[in-house]
This record gives structure tokens, C-alpha cells and sequence, in this order.
């Protein structure tokens, strides 16, 4: 992600991955608060303060308080050091609607057939 935070640096706003990937959002107040919520939980499970977060992640503190805060939402580059610093990947800091508390797992257990499934099959 390092070279497209240097190609970033280059090139009008309206020209970046960063601002294709905000214009592209449909709820953007979603986005900032699912990953205001999955980047506070992500940060306690390490038992990161927002300083070391910050250290670790090369992001100032006023951005993680802003973007913890639901205040703005990061860029591209910025996104991919936060997660790099969690160990997690960007998706699941940007993933909506899903409570971490009640998060099913990602495997889904398979269904047993029902009695007319298993009928047709005999």
C-alpha cells in the first residue's frame, strides 16, 4: 500500500483511489460509524491506547481520535496502516452491521436435508 500512498501525494484530490473510494459510498455516515466502532474494538482487543496505535501505524493521534470519533473517514493508505497495525485486514475495519460481540463465525454449518429433501432423494 506504500506506493499508492506515494502516487497519492501526486495527484489532484479527484483523482485518487482515496477519493474514488469515499464518492463511491452509498451511506458514508455508516461507513464512519462502523469504522469508528470495529477500530475501537479492534484497538482494545490489543490493548492498544490510541497513542501506541498511532506509533505503531505511523497515524497522528488527532486522526485516530477523529476517525474513532466517527468524525471523518480515512484515506486509502491510512486505512491499509491502521489495519497493517491490528493485524487485521481493511475490510474487516470498514465491515457494517455486524455487532463484534455477536459476530457469527465465518463458517456456516450445514443443514441437514428436511423429510421432503430426504424422501425425493430415497
Amino acid at each position: 500500500m506504500k506506493d499508492h500512498a506515494e502516487a497519492e501525494r501526486g495527484f489532484p484530490a479527484f483523482l485518487t483511489l482515496s477519493w474514488a473510494w469515499q464518492e463511491s459510498l452509498e451511506d458514508p455516515a455508516a461507513v464512519r460509524a462502523a469504522l469508528a466502532r470495529n477500530l475501537r474494538h479492534h484497538r482494545d482487543r490489543r490493548s492498544l491506547s490510541r497513542k501506541a496505535l498511532g506509533q505503531a501505524s505511523s497515524v497522528s493521534l488527532a486522526a485516530i481520535r477523529d476517525i474513532e470519533s466517527g468524525h471523518s473517514l480515512p484515506d486509502i493508505p491510512t486505512l491499509s496502516r491502521l489495519a497493517d497495525a491490528l493485524d487485521v485486514s481493511c475490510s474487516v475495519l470498514v465491515e457494517c452491521g455486524v455487532s463484534m460481540e455477536t459476530a457469527p463465525s465465518r463458517r456456516i454449518p450445514a443443514k441437514a436435508p428436511d423429510r421432503e429433501a430426504r424422501t425425493a432423494l430415497a
